[in-house]
């Protein structure tokens, strides 16, 4: 059944608005937005900066047209934040909170143009703003947040180019057009255009957003409509404005020898010493945590339903391959290492507003419920990662490390690192704990890692800088493992004319929970180092 053959009888009758929790109305929806976004800045301002936060907004400081580990538009957001509201917390945050609200208002108002049902379509804002994932991406500052921004405004222009303009407040125009004729000749031209800027400013947030790319170019290869597209010289248009908008990162990439696409593919596609079966597993169970159990149920039964009709309309079409490309992209890359839960969070995005038009075929008992509860468990869900220390009352054991990062770094370079300064400069082993210890320590010194031989430009935006083995004076900090595994190696890269002194393990715990165990070690040059 296509969309535009839905019976009216799915319209949202006022009498029955209120006959489901599904049910909200516009200012309802406002409502929601506001009290989510406020949540969200409270709950950035009680919270350390994850390792990631901290690394980007070292990035923030030394502006460049691309580095390493990611393209550029992380850095310049945190860099807007930061002027905004200063190098604090909600600094570095306030602007993710911001644009996943975006994020969902792009969906939500993408819904009520091709969702022909209001109450069916009043199901996405309800979800999104309710679910861990939308929850996650609105408070921590990753290239997630600016990626699904870009990613939901190329993919609402990508629907729009199909979809007629409504008429009187419908979701649907009453009309006979074949889709996309009208559209594409009037306004279908600016919304290629607007699908070639969201693309290009997608793909300089993240590099995986090319899949959307390749899912709607695979969506109108499919359908004689899509193919049409092809004769004008829109699509063309689009694909060369985001060409153009990506290539600073291209130039930075041929001046470093490429070594962010080689950094990046290695790191997706290889490493790890477990089996395909166990990564394809924890990949499952990665998606089940994030997307919450029911609702990731029901966006899979949705791509499955739609998968096998043989006539859906375009829009179809392009939410059935947008949400299908990223979950089977990185099932495939779990075949050859354990792929991250995030790695494929924007293929919800479609999948939702794709079970939200199941949803309005037939309002049904059995389709409301199932999404009654699948709001239901993601509430519950959303509310369960806002207070982890109230989940370690109950057992330290529970809940995921990524917790862990959330707590102790304020207090390990403060109460811990600082006092033994005295005028040294502070190296750290990781990029992360340098990144935190630049942000945590007063006066936010540039604290450096040591030399990796696996990220040589990682760093290089700093310029040169003299070594550690340098100066007569070094405070060392690292990460080690919890009580009982092998003590830790001496540190290699500063060689051995060095004595240690003021070493201390600093372990943080919470409700019984350690959540950081840290060496801090003080290394001075020997008398003997000292000598010609």
């Amino acid at each position: 059944m296509s969309l535009e053959a839905v019976s009216s009888t799915t319209q949202a009758n006022p009498a029955r608005r209120r006959d489901s929790v599904l049910w909200l109305s516009p200012r309802g929806v406002a409502v929601l937005f506001f009290v989510w976004l406020a949540t969200r800045w409270i709950f950035d301002s009680l919270r350390n900066l994850v390792p990631d936060e901290a690394y980007y907004w070292i990035w923030s400081r030394h502006l460049q047209i691309s580095y390493l580990d990611h393209p550029p538009v992380i850095a310049y957001l945190i860099r807007l934040g930061t002027l905004l509201l200063g190098n604090t917390e909600l600094g570095v945050r306030c602007l993710a909170g911001v644009m996943t609200a975006g994020t969902v208002l792009i969906l939500t108002l993408t819904a009520r143009r091709i969702v022909p049902s209001a109450r069916a379509a009043s199901f996405v804002p309800l979800v999104l703003l309710l679910s861990p994932m939308v929850a996650v991406i609105g408070s921590i500052m990753t290239v997630d947040v600016p990626a699904c921004f870009f990613q939901a405004g190329a993919l609402c222009a990508a629907l729009m180019i199909f979809s007629p303009f409504p008429s009187s407040g419908l979701r649907r125009a009453q009309s006979s057009r074949t889709p996309g004729e009208g559209e594409s000749g009037r306004a279908g031209k600016y919304y290629w255009i607007a699908f070639g800027i969201s693309l290009g400013l997608a793909l300089d947030s993240k590099y995986t957003s090319i899949l959307l790319g390749i899912a709607v170019l695979l969506a109108l290869i499919s359908c004689p409509e899509g193919r049409r597209q092809f004769r004008t010289p829109w699509p063309w248009l689009a694909a060369l404005i985001a060409a153009a908008i990506f290539s600073p990162v291209l130039i930075w990439n041929a001046q470093h020898h490429w070594a962010s696409f080689v950094f990046q593919l290695h790191h997706g596609t290889t490493g790890g010493d477990s089996s395909s079966f166990k990564n394809l597993l924890d990949y499952v169970g990665g998606q089940f945590a994030i997307c919450t159990p029911v609702l990731l149920i029901i966006c899979i039964a949705a791509l499955i339903i739609y998968s096998r009709r043989k006539d859906n309309p375009p829009q179809v079409r392009i939410l059935l391959f947008s949400a299908a490309a990223p979950l089977l992209f990185f099932a495939v890359s779990a075949l050859r290492r354990r792929p991250e839960a995030n790695w494929p969070m924007f293929a919800y995005f479609p999948a939702i507003l794709l079970f939200a038009c199941y949803l309005a075929e037939e309002w049904g008992r059995r389709r409301v419920f199932w999404a009654e509860v699948a709001i239901k468990i993601a509430l519950m869900g959303t509310l369960i990662i806002h207070f982890p220390e109230l989940i370690w009352k109950i057992s330290p054991k529970i809940g995921s490390p990524q917790w862990d990062q959330l707590f102790g770094w304020r207090d390990l370079a403060e109460k811990q690192v600082d006092p033994l300064r005295i005028g040294s400069p502070v190296f750290a082993a990781d990029y992360g704990y340098a990144s935190e210890l630049s942000f945590y320590l007063p006066g936010q010194p540039e604290v450096r890692p040591l030399p990796d031989p696996t990220r040589l430009t990682a760093f290089d935006y700093f310029g040169d800088q003299s070594p550690p083995e340098n100066f007569p004076r070094l405070v060392l900090v690292r990460n080690i493992h919890p009580k009982g595994y092998d003590p830790v190696p001496p540190w290699p890269a500063i060689g051995l004319g060095y004595s240690y002194s003021d070493i201390t393990v600093y372990d943080k715990l919470i409700n019984g929970r350690q959540v950081r165990r840290s060496l801090i070690e003080v290394a001075s040059r020997t008398s003997r180092a000292n000598q010609p």
